[in-house]
């Protein structure tokens, strides 16, 4: 896909819109329930318009990992075989569960990396670190933070960055929430954010990006809820 990502989204037809939303949406509800790694690296493909390595990374990986997709989900990624001219079907698409509902994950948040954490959640960072935390600036907003703010907050449509940690194992992962405008190829955004967190060793990024009005998966719910707020519109 070309640099300008505006030039790609006016050069998509009814379909591409469609399979391209319905990817995301997708891969958005699918995060916290497969890898990271699986995750961000589908994210790439479709924001790179690799579309035909996808279907199969994510129905092997539900599969395997008994992870459910909904029935529109599974359309999806048939779609995608029969647009680009594939045969058959997405491996393993016979053998994932079906499911209408979208669990949580079980996963925490909070707004920093320390446990227990040292600031509110839902704290507001877009007018700086206040004060009484100056002491903790480098912590609650550092380069990767900054990188990534920068980058989005470039970006038309873009309205908020957040920044969440999530728990697990090896250790708190960071977690950026993007709202975006109705409208926005939010693929692209994610892959921006995406590539701006790996140039300072954030591996497998979690660039979580929505727009503005939708019903989220409770994985997103918990994070904003618990997150910074780093930058608005």
């Amino acid at each position: 896909m070309s640099a300008d990502w505006a030039d790609d989204w006016a050069e998509l037809d009814d379909r591409g819109l469609r399979l391209y939303t319905g990817l995301h949406r997708m891969l958005l509800r699918l995060a916290g329930q497969l890898p990271d790694e699986l995750i961000s690296r589908a994210r790439a493909l479709l924001a790179e318009g690799e579309l035909a390595y996808l279907p199969d990374a994510v129905t092997i990986a539900a599969a395997e990992a008994g992870v459910a997709l909904t029935a529109g989900e599974i359309e999806v990624l048939r779609e995608v075989f029969t647009a680009l001219g594939l045969d058959g079907e997405p491996a393993a698409a016979g053998e994932v569960t079906l499911t209408t509902t979208t669990p949580a994950t079980g996963h925490t948040f909070s707004p920093d990396s320390v446990r227990p954490p040292r600031v509110p959640a839902g704290i507001d960072l877009s007018g700086g670190v206040p004060g009484e935390l100056a002491e903790l600036e480098d912590d609650l907003f550092d380069l990767t933070d900054h990188l990534v703010v920068d980058a989005l907050s470039e970006r038309p449509g873009v309205v908020a960055v957040r920044r969440a940690w999530r728990d697990g194992s090896p250790g708190p992962r960071r977690v950026f929430l993007v709202e975006v405008d109705p409208g926005v190829p939010a693929w692209e955004a994610a892959l921006e954010g995406q590539t701006e967190a790996e140039q300072l060793g954030e591996s497998d990024p979690r660039v979580e990006v929505y727009w503005t009005g939708d019903d989220l998966p409770p994985y997103h719910r918990a994070a904003i809820e618990a997150a910074a707020l780093l930058w608005r519109r």
